[in-house]
């Protein structure tokens, strides 16, 4: 078991840290490396260890260390990826499988403007044709430097709603969804909901754009948890 679905790198602490337990009744061998997405293992982190045993009931930490030049004007996202490596079997004929826990490894330089967990509520949103002109598509844009993971989204409410499957927007970017009607008279609802540091899904946002996109009014302000 891995102790967390993200692991949050701020370069003022140096280094960043998650837990790893063993919850079964054999023990095993946890390989642990760093990569920029598959394929790809060039990047300027590594993790120690890199090789250990971990026995049944047992934990160990595992520390995220930087070696290298990271980009600074914005957050960064490589993947932690945790292997375990089942002990050989002493019977025949039986089939071993080693598996993989693969997390989101988010480096946040000092300095960078905003907060994190206030991206969400930054995102611009409008509708747009798609790509073969016939149909309208949501475009979602992100103007900060963090990333912002949607967990759900929908479009729409009651009979009309449509659920979307959205993923994760990287700073300065967008990501364009088709949507089966286009909105036409009135407003049109969306209500979303993000992942916030901790891994857990943050109070839904709902806003109610026009035809063209625009912002009528954000329903989710008056919801907003006080800081």
């Amino acid at each position: 078991m891995v102790g967390g679905t993200r692991v949050i790198f701020e370069e003022a602490k140096q280094q960043a840290s998650v837990s790893i337990k063993n919850d079964g009744k054999t023990p095993y061998v946890v390989q642990t490396w760093v990569d920029a997405g598959e394929g790809n293992n060039k990047t300027p982190f590594f993790v120690t260890p890199p090789l250990s045993r971990l026995d049944p009931g047992k934990e160990n930490i595992l520390r995220v260390l930087l070696a290298g030049e990271v980009r600074q004007d914005q957050e960064s996202v490589y993947w932690l990826n945790v292997k375990e490596i089942p002990p050989k079997s002493a019977g025949e004929n039986t089939l071993q499988i080693a598996m993989r826990t693969r997390i989101k490894l988010f480096y946040r330089p000092s300095g960078l403007p905003g907060q994190a967990d206030r991206a969400p509520a930054q995102l611009t949103w409008s509708f747009v044709p798609d790509g073969d002109g016939r149909r309208m598509a949501l475009k979602i844009d992100n103007p900060t430097v963090y990333h912002v993971t949607l967990a759900t989204l929908d479009v729409g409410s009651g009979a009309d709603r449509e659920e979307l499957k959205p993923d994760m927007i990287a700073p300065k970017q967008s990501v364009t969804l088709a949507v089966k009607s286009a909105p036409r008279n009135g407003a049109t609802r969306v209500t979303y909901t993000t992942i916030n540091d901790f891994g857990a899904v943050t109070p839904k946002m709902s806003l109610l754009l026009d035809a063209d996109g625009r912002l009528v009014a954000d329903e989710s302000a008056a919801d907003a948890p006080q800081r």
